[in-house]
């Protein structure tokens, strides 16, 4: 029994390693297809709100399922998915920065000059503030580039 326990083991910690390392352009998480944990990307342009998306409202961009609250932020994301869709596939704006790939929490975001961004944690957001959010975008957009090449 305690050999078929570490073969399960072994197979489990290969296939999580398989995935965490293997790079989406939209970033869904491990186990599921879902952009933004479920949240509605264009609420965050309209109302300046976090708001969930509901499974009544879906639509497929870039291989990913990306949810709405209702039919009219779907549609404005349809029109325009670069308007609306999260700056670097929704990874974490501040680690992209520094060249790392990070999932995100849909409350710590901010939209500069259109363009939405969202962080894993508030200090990353704060650290964008502090030091120059231009800056940081151009750091973030270097390695966002050498990302979508490999």
């Amino acid at each position: 029994m305690p050999r078929i326990f570490s073969v399960f083991v072994a197979f489990f910690a290969f296939i999580v390693a398989s995935n965490v390392s293997a790079f989406e352009e939209i970033n869904t998480g491990y186990f599921n297809d879902t952009a933004l944990h479920g949240f509605d990307s264009a609420r965050y342009h309209t109302d300046g709100t976090a708001a969930e998306g509901s499974g009544d409202f879906v639509l497929k961009y870039k291989g990913a399922e990306w949810r709405f609250a209702d039919a009219k932020s779907r549609e404005l994301f349809a029109e325009n998915p670069e308007r609306y869709a999260p700056q670097f596939g929704g990874y974490c704006s501040n680690q992209m920065s520094l060249g790392n790939l990070a999932d995100v929490d849909p409350g710590v975001w901010l939209i500069h000059k259109e363009k939405l961004y969202f962080f894993g944690h508030q200090a990353g957001k704060d650290r964008w503030i502090s030091t120059g959010i231009d800056a940081r975008i151009k750091d973030a957009e270097k390695h966002w580039l050498a990302y979508l090449k490999n």
